[in-house]
């Protein structure tokens, strides 16, 4: 038989279009050889046939692929969402300087999805509790009051901002950005409407001050909420972090990055939370500082006894200062700053930054301008001062 010519030509095409149909390169040997023996123009030929037969294989291939349902994540945990409940944000007593001045242990902070720790007078920490549905809040607190750099990050999300009492910077802030419609349980300073709170009393055995004794719960939340005429459903269209799909079950390792096991984080002297991760649960474990007793113990919720747990840890460093004049030493956070982060999941630690460009748009959290992706759960939140970096550890 005669090799010609058109004979390696035909022969090419069906080897071209073989290759394409079982989904294997065409850009190797076989196609290189037959180059070296005819000419460019053979290798174009086949690749081409080859390419025209494609189609067909790939359209066959993604037709029996199964098509993933739209993505609709709880704004919080980007978890698959499981109703449209509005955010809400509540504020948390954190001081434990005694046996009389002790908030702790705090109630209903295990079920929250978001916990976020910042400074707020002097040495002082809070907490702000969210939770992406009222029926999902137990009874939680001592409740406390209102300040704006909580405020500024749950502003975007439209969120309700639950607590009793707030500073008159966080008044001012509610007042210029038109918030008093989500706001419960503020003050009237600038002629700001007000929408008084629901909450009850437990006097822990008398041993703690009376301002540390009131708590509230979803229940009285919604009731507070339907007394001011707001409404407790919001239909999220997008996260709170950038988080990783459910829907696939993508998990971030942050492979090449830094070990970290343990962390702990600053406010203050007083005021340090520390964690350390388990390996089992894929969870980090809380403890905070006690000035009460000089040692760090265990972060629980006293509802259940639970350890708060959780899968994300981001630690932002903004400017943070009292504001100036007579402000009774309340804390302003320097948004607009941005600065560095720390990003801890999965055992590991990202470096990137944070930025945040106005009152009402998200903290954003970028690595060489691209945005970090979070792993689907819980996530502890601390705006620390820029000043208290240099005490800030992790370890491997």
């Amino acid at each position: 038989m005669k090799i010609t010519r058109r004979l390696l030509l035909q022969c090419s095409a069906a080897m071209a279009g073989c290759l394409a149909f079982t989904g294997a390169s065409t850009n190797g040997g076989f196609l290189d050889w037959l180059q070296g023996v005819l000419g460019k123009g053979v290798a174009s030929s086949s690749s081409s046939m080859a390419a025209s037969s494609a189609p067909a294989a790939s359209s066959q291939a993604a037709s029996s692929a199964p098509s993933l349902p739209a993505y609709d994540a709880d704004p919080l945990t980007g978890q698959a969402k499981s109703g449209n409940g509005r955010i809400i944000a509540v504020m948390v007593n954190n001081i434990c300087n005694s046996a009389r001045q002790n908030a702790r242990p705090q109630r209903g902070l295990s079920s929250a999805s978001i916990v976020i720790e910042s400074r707020v007078e002097g040495s002082i920490s809070r907490l702000c509790a969210l939770y992406s549905n009222v029926d999902a809040i137990p009874e939680v607190g001592p409740l406390r009051s209102g300040r704006d750099q909580f405020l500024q990050l749950v502003m975007p999300w439209k969120a309700l901002y639950y607590h009793d009492g707030e500073s008159i910077f966080c008044t001012q802030y509610i007042n210029q950005w038109n918030y008093s419609g989500l706001n419960i349980g503020g003050k009237s300073y600038f002629n700001t409407p007000t929408h008084p709170h629901v909450a009850h009393r437990d006097p822990r055995d008398g041993v703690v001050a009376y301002e540390h004794t009131e708590f509230t719960s979803g229940p009285e939340i919604r009731q507070a909420a339907q007394n001011a005429g707001i409404g407790l459903t919001y239909d999220y269209d997008t996260t709170f972090f950038p988080f990783t799909d459910y829907r696939t079950g993508e998990i971030e390792l942050l492979e090449g990055c830094q070990a970290a096991r343990s962390v702990t984080v600053r406010h203050s002297a007083k005021y340090q939370s520390a964690f350390s991760y388990s390996a089992a649960d894929k969870v980090y474990r809380m403890q905070m500082y006690s000035a009460r007793t000089g040692a760090f113990e265990n972060a629980v919720d006293e509802l259940n006894g639970q350890q708060l747990v959780f899968e994300n840890l981001l630690v932002c460093f903004a400017p943070i200062a009292a504001y100036a004049g007579d402000s009774g030493d309340v804390q302003e956070v320097q948004y607009i700053a941005g600065g560095p982060a720390y990003l801890f999941t999965r055992g590991r630690v990202r470096v990137c930054q944070w930025s945040k460009q106005a009152p009402d748009l998200p903290l954003e959290v970028t690595d060489n301008g691209q945005p970090v992706t979070f792993n689907r759960g819980r996530t502890y939140l601390a705006i620390v001062d820029e000043d208290e970096e240099g005490y800030f550890t992790f370890n491997a």
